[in-house]
């Protein structure tokens, strides 16, 4: 019965280790855009639930989570949940990439819900 209850509990845990691998291939945010990009395909990106990888700076902060980005094509607000800040300092002269879901409203600003923020190499 003990054989049995260890058998039970590796399987178990085998089972969890292998539910929470990580996929390291390509995906839809290898690819880096344009603030120009995104603000000019918004709608279609906010309907897809896509995220986006765009490379600039965090140039502003607004209030507690809305900041100004910023890369070569323009500015765009960016929101970062205290969650999802990094634990790198970080200021309007690091360069960043940052990897975000687009948030379209017909009468308010483009704004990128930040999922993950790294530094740029």
């Amino acid at each position: 019965m003990k054989n049995l209850a260890i058998i039970t509990i590796s399987s178990i845990i085998l089972l969890f280790n292998s539910a929470n691998a990580q996929y390291n291939g390509p995906s839809n945010t290898s690819k880096t855009t344009t603030v120009e990009a995104i603000k000019k395909n918004a709608s279609q990106l906010d309907k897809t639930d896509a995220l986006v990888k765009v490379e600039g700076f965090v140039i502003q902060k607004i209030n507690k989570d809305t900041y100004w980005f910023q890369d070569a094509t323009g500015k765009i607000l960016v929101e970062i949940d205290q969650k999802d800040l990094p634990s790198f300092p970080f200021d309007d002269k690091t360069k960043l990439i940052i990897i975000a879901e687009v948030d379209y409203d017909l009468l308010e600003e483009v704004e990128l819900e930040v999922e993950t923020i790294q530094i740029a190499q």
